[in-house]
């Protein structure tokens, strides 16, 4: 990973984990694969970079998109974990194509000397049309 990359990352660590899920959220609306990443734990970063390099770093599909997301429910897990279910409109310039939903699990960084929060896990309700991002699990 070259130093430009490393900065930027760095750049965009979060300090709570709704912010993890916004700038997550943010990445995806404007197909940034590079803001997505950067939000994602080393792990995650590691099984996705792969992914993101052969798409160039851009993600999704010009129609349709995902907007009118919103926070459904947050559940505190532990004082370092919370999961957080979003859904959010599939919508084109003609028609909305209903609702989706993500179960999305943040982290604090267990190194003692890093206290940003990163996406350790994003899970899919499966939803025809929708593109899907490298680091999501889809589920039927």
């Amino acid at each position: 990973m070259d130093s430009q990359l490393i900065s930027f990352i760095y750049g965009l660590q979060t300090e709570n984990p709704k912010q993890a899920v916004e700038l997550w959220i943010l990445g995806v609306k404007n197909r940034s694969g590079a803001v997505q990443y950067a939000v994602f734990s080393p792990s995650l970063q590691k099984r996705t970079q792969k992914q993101f390099e052969e798409k160039g770093w851009v993600t999704g599909q010009s129609s349709p998109w995902v907007g009118n997301v919103h926070f459904v429910k947050v559940n505190k897990i532990s004082d370092s974990k919370v999961r957080y279910t979003i859904a959010y409109d599939l919508l084109t310039s003609y028609a909305n194509f209903g609702r989706g939903y993500k179960v999305i699990t943040v982290e604090k960084n267990p190194d003692p000397n890093r206290t940003n929060w990163f996406i350790t896990i994003i899970k899919t309700t499966y939803f025809p049309n929708e593109a899907i991002t490298p680091a999501e699990t889809v589920a039927k």
